[in-house]
């Protein structure tokens, strides 16, 4: 069976399909926790795009919560982002953007 997240070779490349990656660093003292990663889930569900965080060799799509909370991102952790989809651009930012600047509850 086929991985649900590729394409068939037969399918031409569009713009779309370009994988989109950013670095960002966690800063709030509490690192990736519960109501931040919801707040996470969120907006990227605002995209039509596929939005990963990945940690080390851990991968986490930003829609689940609960995927995030099991990168164990503390205070300081370096995370890689990758969006691929039609507004993968506007989702990697917003994403990113979020998580560099959340100041949330503690």
């Amino acid at each position: 069976m086929p991985c649900p997240f590729t394409k068939p070779k037969n399918m031409p490349v569009t713009a779309e399909d370009t994988m989109l990656s950013r670095e960002v660093s966690v800063r709030n003292k509490r690192g990736l926790h519960l109501r931040f990663a919801g707040q996470i889930t969120q907006i990227a569900a605002q995209f039509d795009a596929m939005v990963r965080l990945q940690k080390g060799e851990q991968s986490a799509d930003a829609r689940s919560t609960l995927s995030m909370l099991t990168l164990q991102a503390g205070n300081g952790s370096k995370l890689l982002l990758q969006a691929e989809g039609a507004q993968a651009s506007e989702a990697l930012q917003a994403v990113a953007d979020f998580i560099e600047n959340y100041g949330g509850s503690p």
